[in-house]
């Protein structure tokens, strides 16, 4: 009985410890004010200010705010327009 108490005891140990978090500075863009991400953009040059706006998840009527680098943005509109060409046979003028 003494020896399942003291397993009992430290998985419960183990387990409290394994779920314990480390503190982070890290912020999600998400969670700053318009005018925090202003002054962040402040220094930055244009493809690293971040840039927030409300869109609608898919199957979601709800907006919520998400936040990207110009450069993720850019990225995006280019991967949406390549698969956009991609399944609808839309080649670019000019090749032979």
């Amino acid at each position: 009985m003494k020896k399942i108490f003291t397993l009992s005891l430290s998985l419960f140990a183990i387990v409290i410890a394994g779920c314990s978090t480390t503190s982070s500075n890290k912020v999600a863009a998400e969670d700053l004010t318009d005018e925090q991400i202003a002054k962040y953009n402040e220094g930055k040059s244009e493809e690293n200010q971040i840039v927030c706006r409300m869109e609608k998840p898919l199957g979601s009527n709800i907006s919520e705010r998400v936040c990207y680098t110009v450069a993720q943005l850019k990225a995006r509109e280019e991967a949406d327009k390549e698969e956009f060409r991609r399944n609808n046979n839309i080649f670019e003028a000019g090749g032979g």
